[in-house]
């Protein structure tokens, strides 16, 4: 027997600075949508795991019986991440939390890229 632990791979690229880096997922467990009710979803970037800062998402639980969630990833916050690069890569993760004290779960991680978008207002 084994038991594996190893979160869904789901590499995420395109990220543009000034977007709205929005996407729609849909948790599921055994085939059947998750019941998010209760829970908090978080998710984070890093140029590496060892990295010291991060790029944080929002993420918002639309239908918790269905498993429903947004995850987006600020243009502004983006375009803070690259500082004075046009692309950076690096990876990422998507973490539950049920609220009782205990460690979270992470169900999703893979690569991660972003880059500066062309059209902007201002300088």
């Amino acid at each position: 027997m084994a038991i594996n632990l190893t979160p869904a791979v789901v590499d995420i690229s395109g990220v543009r600075a000034g977007d709205r880096n929005l996407f729609n997922l849909t948790l599921r467990s055994a085939g059947k949508p998750m019941d998010l009710t209760g829970y908090t979803v978080t998710a984070q970037a890093r140029t590496t795991v060892a990295a010291t800062t991060g790029l944080d998402a929002v993420c918002t639980v639309v239908d918790p019986a269905g498993g429903g969630v947004t995850v987006r990833w600020p243009g502004d916050d983006v375009r803070t991440w690259l500082g004075s690069k046009v692309t950076q890569a690096g990876v990422w993760d998507l973490q539950l939390d049920d609220g009782s004290g205990g460690d979270p779960w992470t169900i999703i991680s893979g690569e991660f890229a972003a880059e500066m978008d062309v059209t902007r207002v201002g300088p």
